[in-house]
Protein backbone atom coordinates (compact mmCIF):
# COMPACT_ATOMS: atom_id res chain seq x y z
CA UNK A 1 0.00 0.00 0.00
CA UNK A 2 1.70 3.48 -1.35
CA UNK A 3 2.16 6.10 1.60
CA UNK A 4 -0.09 8.74 2.46
CA UNK A 5 0.95 11.08 -0.26
CA UNK A 6 2.62 8.94 -2.24
CA UNK A 7 1.65 8.96 -6.20
CA UNK A 8 1.54 6.36 -8.28
CA UNK A 9 3.64 6.85 -11.96
CA UNK A 10 3.35 3.71 -14.31
CA UNK A 11 4.10 1.08 -11.66
CA UNK A 12 6.90 3.16 -9.62
CA UNK A 13 5.07 4.10 -6.36
CA UNK A 14 6.68 8.01 -5.71
CA UNK A 15 6.47 8.98 -2.15
CA UNK A 16 9.64 11.28 -2.05
CA UNK A 17 7.99 14.73 -1.90
CA UNK A 18 10.86 15.89 -4.17
CA UNK A 19 10.57 13.77 -6.62
CA UNK A 20 6.64 14.76 -6.21
CA UNK A 21 7.31 18.02 -6.93
CA UNK A 22 8.57 16.95 -10.87
CA UNK A 23 5.37 14.97 -11.32
CA UNK A 24 2.74 16.98 -14.21
CA UNK A 25 -0.26 17.60 -11.96
CA UNK A 26 -3.54 19.24 -13.39
CA UNK A 27 -4.23 22.25 -11.98
CA UNK A 28 -7.63 23.17 -11.00
CA UNK A 29 -9.01 25.74 -14.06
CA UNK A 30 -9.50 29.33 -12.60
CA UNK A 31 -12.37 29.89 -14.80
CA UNK A 32 -14.60 27.32 -13.20
CA UNK A 33 -13.31 27.96 -9.62
CA UNK A 34 -15.35 31.09 -10.91
CA UNK A 35 -18.31 29.98 -12.98
CA UNK A 36 -19.45 27.13 -10.90
CA UNK A 37 -22.31 28.31 -9.05
CA UNK A 38 -26.17 29.95 -9.41
CA UNK A 39 -25.83 33.44 -11.51
CA UNK A 40 -28.44 35.95 -11.41
CA UNK A 41 -28.96 39.24 -13.29
CA UNK A 42 -30.75 41.28 -16.25
CA UNK A 43 -30.51 41.28 -19.77
CA UNK A 44 -31.27 42.59 -23.40
CA UNK A 45 -32.86 40.62 -26.45
CA UNK A 46 -33.11 41.95 -29.77
CA UNK A 47 -32.51 40.63 -33.01
CA UNK A 48 -33.84 43.36 -36.00
CA UNK A 49 -36.23 43.02 -37.90
CA UNK A 50 -37.90 40.03 -36.20
CA UNK A 51 -36.98 40.59 -32.42
CA UNK A 52 -38.09 43.85 -31.13
CA UNK A 53 -35.46 45.25 -28.12
CA UNK A 54 -37.11 43.88 -24.81
CA UNK A 55 -35.24 43.27 -21.32
CA UNK A 56 -35.25 39.88 -19.57
CA UNK A 57 -33.94 38.29 -16.06
CA UNK A 58 -32.12 35.53 -16.36
CA UNK A 59 -30.86 32.84 -14.22
CA UNK A 60 -27.80 30.37 -15.05
CA UNK A 61 -26.77 27.50 -12.81
CA UNK A 62 -23.08 25.69 -13.88
CA UNK A 63 -22.20 22.62 -11.58
CA UNK A 64 -20.01 19.31 -12.58
CA UNK A 65 -21.48 17.21 -15.14
CA UNK A 66 -20.83 13.74 -14.37
CA UNK A 67 -18.47 12.27 -15.51
CA UNK A 68 -16.15 14.77 -13.68
CA UNK A 69 -12.51 14.03 -13.41
CA UNK A 70 -8.98 15.86 -13.51
CA UNK A 71 -9.15 13.79 -17.03
CA UNK A 72 -12.84 14.30 -17.89
CA UNK A 73 -13.48 17.71 -17.63
CA UNK A 74 -17.17 18.21 -17.91
CA UNK A 75 -19.28 21.10 -16.60
CA UNK A 76 -22.76 21.31 -17.32
CA UNK A 77 -25.57 24.52 -17.35
CA UNK A 78 -28.74 25.48 -17.38
CA UNK A 79 -30.37 28.41 -18.20
CA UNK A 80 -33.88 30.02 -18.01
CA UNK A 81 -34.52 33.69 -19.12
CA UNK A 82 -38.19 35.58 -18.15
CA UNK A 83 -39.38 38.68 -19.43
CA UNK A 84 -38.67 41.88 -17.10
CA UNK A 85 -41.96 43.34 -16.44
CA UNK A 86 -43.99 40.17 -16.71
CA UNK A 87 -41.86 37.61 -15.12
CA UNK A 88 -43.69 35.24 -18.55
CA UNK A 89 -40.92 32.54 -19.36
CA UNK A 90 -38.96 32.83 -22.32
CA UNK A 91 -36.28 30.50 -23.41
CA UNK A 92 -34.75 27.69 -21.45
CA UNK A 93 -31.35 26.00 -22.67
CA UNK A 94 -29.31 23.33 -21.17
CA UNK A 95 -25.93 21.94 -22.13
CA UNK A 96 -22.47 21.05 -21.16
CA UNK A 97 -18.87 22.37 -21.32
CA UNK A 98 -15.91 20.52 -22.02
CA UNK A 99 -12.46 21.87 -21.30
CA UNK A 100 -9.24 20.89 -23.26
CA UNK A 101 -6.61 22.86 -21.17
CA UNK A 102 -3.20 23.55 -23.42
CA UNK A 103 -1.35 25.58 -20.61
CA UNK A 104 -2.43 27.05 -17.45
CA UNK A 105 -5.67 28.36 -17.83
CA UNK A 106 -6.09 28.75 -21.47
CA UNK A 107 -7.24 25.66 -23.89
CA UNK A 108 -10.01 25.02 -26.40
CA UNK A 109 -13.70 24.81 -25.27
CA UNK A 110 -16.27 22.81 -26.39
CA UNK A 111 -19.65 24.08 -25.24
CA UNK A 112 -23.35 21.82 -26.60
CA UNK A 113 -26.37 23.56 -25.83
CA UNK A 114 -30.15 22.10 -26.34
CA UNK A 115 -32.72 25.13 -26.37
CA UNK A 116 -36.42 24.47 -25.68
CA UNK A 117 -37.29 25.43 -28.96
CA UNK A 118 -34.98 22.43 -30.36
CA UNK A 119 -31.91 24.15 -31.62
CA UNK A 120 -29.20 22.36 -31.11
CA UNK A 121 -25.38 23.72 -31.17
CA UNK A 122 -22.17 22.32 -30.82
CA UNK A 123 -19.69 25.20 -30.56
CA UNK A 124 -15.75 24.92 -29.97
CA UNK A 125 -12.93 27.95 -29.09
CA UNK A 126 -11.48 28.73 -26.53
CA UNK A 127 -11.12 29.67 -22.49
CA UNK A 128 -9.03 31.83 -20.63
CA UNK A 129 -8.84 32.22 -16.50
CA UNK A 130 -11.66 35.01 -17.14
CA UNK A 131 -13.33 34.20 -20.33
CA UNK A 132 -14.20 31.99 -23.19
CA UNK A 133 -15.29 32.43 -27.11
CA UNK A 134 -17.24 29.71 -28.34
CA UNK A 135 -19.00 29.30 -31.71
CA UNK A 136 -20.77 27.10 -34.08
CA UNK A 137 -18.22 25.53 -37.10
CA UNK A 138 -18.32 23.22 -39.29
CA UNK A 139 -22.10 22.03 -39.47
CA UNK A 140 -22.38 22.70 -35.71
CA UNK A 141 -26.22 23.38 -35.56
CA UNK A 142 -29.00 21.27 -36.73
CA UNK A 143 -33.15 21.58 -35.36
CA UNK A 144 -36.75 19.54 -35.72
CA UNK A 145 -38.23 19.48 -39.14
CA UNK A 146 -41.37 21.73 -37.14
CA UNK A 147 -38.82 24.58 -36.37
CA UNK A 148 -39.93 28.07 -37.65
CA UNK A 149 -38.35 30.05 -40.37
CA UNK A 150 -35.48 32.16 -40.26
CA UNK A 151 -32.96 29.14 -39.31
CA UNK A 152 -30.44 30.49 -37.34
CA UNK A 153 -27.45 29.46 -39.29
CA UNK A 154 -24.51 30.34 -36.92
CA UNK A 155 -24.11 30.91 -32.81
CA UNK A 156 -21.41 32.61 -31.35
CA UNK A 157 -21.00 33.17 -27.10
CA UNK A 158 -18.45 35.37 -25.44
CA UNK A 159 -18.86 34.94 -21.43
CA UNK A 160 -16.11 37.44 -19.20
CA UNK A 161 -15.69 37.23 -15.52
CA UNK A 162 -14.97 40.24 -13.13
CA UNK A 163 -13.19 38.23 -10.44
CA UNK A 164 -12.43 41.41 -8.61
CA UNK A 165 -15.98 42.43 -7.86
CA UNK A 166 -17.55 41.45 -4.77
CA UNK A 167 -19.78 39.50 -5.61
CA UNK A 168 -18.25 38.29 -8.79
CA UNK A 169 -20.19 39.61 -12.08
CA UNK A 170 -20.16 37.94 -15.46
CA UNK A 171 -20.91 39.83 -18.90
CA UNK A 172 -22.74 36.86 -21.06
CA UNK A 173 -23.06 37.93 -24.73
CA UNK A 174 -24.57 35.53 -27.87
CA UNK A 175 -24.35 36.88 -31.21
CA UNK A 176 -26.75 35.23 -33.52
CA UNK A 177 -27.12 34.49 -37.43
CA UNK A 178 -29.72 33.51 -39.79
CA UNK A 179 -30.22 32.11 -43.15
CA UNK A 180 -31.85 36.04 -43.57
CA UNK A 181 -29.32 37.82 -41.60
CA UNK A 182 -25.57 38.30 -41.06
CA UNK A 183 -24.60 37.69 -37.35
CA UNK A 184 -25.41 40.50 -35.38
CA UNK A 185 -25.79 40.74 -31.68
CA UNK A 186 -28.48 39.14 -30.19
CA UNK A 187 -28.48 38.90 -25.98
CA UNK A 188 -26.81 40.79 -23.82
CA UNK A 189 -26.64 39.82 -19.75
CA UNK A 190 -25.07 41.22 -16.74
CA UNK A 191 -24.95 38.76 -13.92
CA UNK A 192 -23.69 38.40 -10.81
CA UNK A 193 -23.08 35.34 -8.92
CA UNK A 194 -25.23 34.63 -6.02
CA UNK A 195 -23.33 33.91 -2.35
CA UNK A 196 -26.04 31.03 -1.16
Amino acid sequence: MAAYGAKGHGSVVVDDPILLQGLPQQRPLKLMEYLEGTWLGEGVCEYPPHVPRFQYIQELIIEKAVPHSPKELHWSFRSVARHKDTNEGLHSEWGFLRFQPSAIDHGRLELTCTASNGLCEIDEGTFTEDSFDVWTRYGGLTRPQSSSRPYVTEVRRWCELRPQNTPITMEYRVEMATERSCMQPHLFSRLRKSES
